[in-house]
């Protein structure tokens, strides 16, 4: 009875350990998506569209610069640019192992900032604008399913940001809700 009950403590201890972890780590560790819906792209099916030649500086609360991303042409997707040049956006990584690393690096970089933008100064073609608000979604996403074994639901846990800033950009100015 004594045996079963210290293996019981053991596993509960283990399994305890193991959700704490993959809670530290969805904490400390996240994902990025930066999008800039430009409303001067809209067409009879779409209500925006996606911007290329897009540069953006994302400020927090007291107007303190926090991160620079690009778009990556020719797709138009934009990335948050590391201040390390070494890690930079990671896209200059072709191969696993090193992106992998850079990847490690830039997700440990994201929650330190991502979570206090509240506006961005955006370059899209010839347009400029100045502290255009922004909304930041946050998401801890499924820390707890780290453990499961299925590609579309375990692996490394990560929390998730989604930072969304809309202009127009034939007008040259923001659009609010």
């Amino acid at each position: 009875m004594r045996t079963r009950f210290k293996v019981l403590l053991l596993a509960a201890v283990v399994m305890a350990g193991l959700l704490a972890w993959g809670w530290w780590h969805a904490a400390t560790h996240a994902s990025l998506q930066l999008q800039v819906d430009d409303y001067g792209l809209k067409t009879e099916r779409q209500l925006y569209g996606t911007p290329h030649d897009v540069t953006l500086t994302y400020y927090g609360a007291a107007n303190e610069p926090l991160a620079t991303a690009r778009s990556v042409e020719p797709l138009g997707y934009v990335l948050a640019v590391h201040p390390d040049p070494k890690t930079g956006d990671c896209s200059q990584y072709t191969t696993r192992v090193p992106y992998s690393e850079c990847f490690g690096v830039h997700s440990a970089w994201i929650p330190d900032w991502a979570p206090r933008v509240r506006a961005a100064d955006i370059k899209v073609g010839a347009c400029e604008l100045r502290r255009v608000p922004v909304s930041v979604h946050r998401s801890g996403g499924d820390w707890w399913l780290w453990w499961v074994p299925l590609p579309h639901i375990g692996g490394t846990p990560l929390g998730y940001f989604q930072i969304t800033a809309k202009v127009n950009s034939k007008a040259c100015s923001a659009v609010n809700d």
